[in-house]
């Protein structure tokens, strides 16, 4: 579908997702199901107050504020993918979905989609960065606008630096000046890295910003990634430990749980069985520790003196469990340092 005259222009509160892949889906998803609920919740409580016979006001009654009321939160979706085959993907995955936001999906029209946009989210594969916000159109449509890049091991210099103008650039540097802020670049960027736990809306997301992202972008990114998890602020110097951590870490939880499945399958049990009970189990354990446990104090409440437990715990240690899954996250987090390198 291409943009028409229409779309093209600015419209209020309109969100472009360049490149919808799998955590551009997630989110674009998880922003339709919050939307959902949130008309959903709208249309109850307004037939519930017309039930209802309001007191008069006293003088000293008010509305709680609303801390969300203020921000320019996306009525219009737009994505653009660079295939055909996926544009067909989000239309089918998009008409089984119910929502109340505009979406419309383009095909390689990256410059228009941003013309059109308030706020951009990137979310192509991080080799395609230069391809996708290179384009002379794209830079300039981008300027005075917030971008949030969802780029595993692109840093916001990176991005800044494809956005700076070659002409401007090498003003600048016969200047004295190399900062694409002193450049005069008025693109917001916020880095964030979610999960692919967005997809069932349980994304751990980490963010962080280029000096000129005012509060109130900020505060935007955080409605948004709260729409599909929770939201930790981080430094930059931090990310790529934090990309291990929160990104990779889905991966590493989903080989332990195969390998409990694999004993259980030997023992006797069904694996489809034995995955609900495994992964209920770690769920239960995960909420134990989000409600303050430490995981020594988990671990020591269940492997009680004598108790079968501990002679499991004993067999992973032996096995250099605990140093073993140290090592994979540090090398995890080596790697995700330079994927940004790997730009085509």
């Amino acid at each position: 579908m291409a943009l028409s005259n229409g779309v093209a222009g600015n419209s209020p509160n309109t969100l472009t997702i360049l490149g919808c892949g799998a955590l551009g889906s997630a989110i674009l998803f998880g922003l339709l199901a919050s939307s959902a609920e949130e008309a959903s919740e709208k249309t109850l409580n307004g037939a519930v107050d017309q039930k209802q016979e309001k007191p008069l006001p006293n003088g000293n009654d008010h509305e709680p504020p609303n801390g969300d009321e203020d921000l320019p939160k996306p009525s219009r979706i737009i994505t653009c993918v660079r295939t055909e085959q996926s544009a067909e993907r989000l239309r089918k995955q998009l008409a089984t979905k119910k929502h109340s936001l505009s979406v419309i999906v383009v095909q390689g029209e990256n410059a228009r989609a941003v013309q059109a946009a308030d706020t951009v989210l990137l979310g192509c594969q991080p080799q395609h960065l230069d391809s996708c916000l290179g384009a002379a159109a794209v830079r300039k449509a981008l300027k005075g606008k917030l971008l949030i890049s969802i780029l595993a091991g692109v840093t916001i210099p990176q991005i800044e630096e494809v956005l700076i103008q070659p002409d401007t650039k090498a003003t600048a540097k016969t200047n004295g000046v190399d900062s694409p802020i002193a450049n005069g670049r008025t693109t917001s960027i916020i880095r964030a890295m979610p999960n692919t736990a967005s997809f069932v809306r349980a994304s751990t997301t980490v963010i962080t910003a280029c000096s000129i992202a005012t509060p109130i972008a900020l505060r935007l990114v955080e409605w948004l990634f709260n729409c599909i998890g929770t939201v930790t602020h981080i430094t930059a110097a931090q990310f790529d430990a934090c990309t291990a951590l929160c990104g990779s870490t889905p991966a590493f939880f989903a080989l332990f749980i195969d390998s409990l499945l694999d004993g259980a399958v030997a023992l006797g049990l069904k694996r489809s069985e034995a995955q609900i009970m495994a992964a209920q189990t770690m769920k239960g354990a995960a909420t134990l520790m989000l409600a303050g446990e430490p995981p020594e104090t988990v671990k020591e409440k269940v492997a009680t003196p004598g108790g079968s437990t501990i002679q499991g715990l004993l067999e992973l240690e032996r096995k250099a469990l605990r140093g073993t899954v140290a090592d994979a996250l540090i090398k995890c987090t080596a790697a995700a340092g330079v994927l940004g390198s790997k730009q085509a």
